[in-house]
This record gives structure tokens, C-alpha cells and sequence, in this order.
């Protein structure tokens, strides 16, 4: 399956990817934000290959948001516990459902 990390500007997203893949990408993006669409897979034994896109949660990149949701199975939806809903959120589960 394709699974797509989704939600709003700086709520933790690539962190969380970084996280299954042991790796840092976050630290090195400009200014700590994902400008553009990334994936990587991982192959767990029972689950066979899986597919994970990191996409920008920037309002400047609901374009992006929009072709990720088109190519994904499953979409995972991140929310800040201290920020909350916000604009793109809302936006993502628009862009799920349609």
C-alpha cells in the first residue's frame, strides 16, 4: 500500500517519518519546513512492501497535497496536540474525500 503523511504546516510530519526510517530529513530542510513531495518504502515481514509519502504542509503547496491524495491507500492525518485544527487540516480531509 501507499500510505501519505498529511496535515498542516510544522505539525510534525517528517519528524514522524524520520522516525520509521531512522534518518533526519527534518533537520535538514529549509527553515525546518518540506518543500516538496518525498517517499520512501520499507518491507515488514506478514506486510510485504510498504510505500511512504511525506508531503509539504505549507498552504503555498495545496496543489501538492491535492496529486498525493490521488496516488495514496491510506492517508495518515497529523495534528499538533497544542495547535490543533488549522487551515490545511481541514483542507487534507477535503482533499481525501473527494
Amino acid at each position: 500500500p501507499i500510505v501519505t503523511i498529511m496535515g498542516h504546516v510544522d505539525h510534525g510530519k517528517t519528524t514522524l517519518l524520520d522516525f520509521l526510517r531512522n534518518s533526519s530529513v527534518a533537520a535538514g530542510e529549509a527553515g525546518g519546513i518540506t518543500q516538496s513531495i518525498s517517499a520512501f518504502e520499507v518491507e515488514r515481514p506478514g506486510l510485504g512492501r510498504i510505500c511512504f509519502v511525506d508531503t509539504p504542509g505549507h498552504q503555498a503547496f495545496s496543489a501538492m497535497r491535492e496529486r498525493g491524495t490521488r496516488a495514496t491507500d491510506i492517508v495518515i492525518l497529523v495534528v499538533s496536540a497544542t495547535d490543533g485544527v488549522q487551515p490545511q487540516t481541514i483542507e487534507v480531509i477535503q482533499h481525501a474525500r473527494a
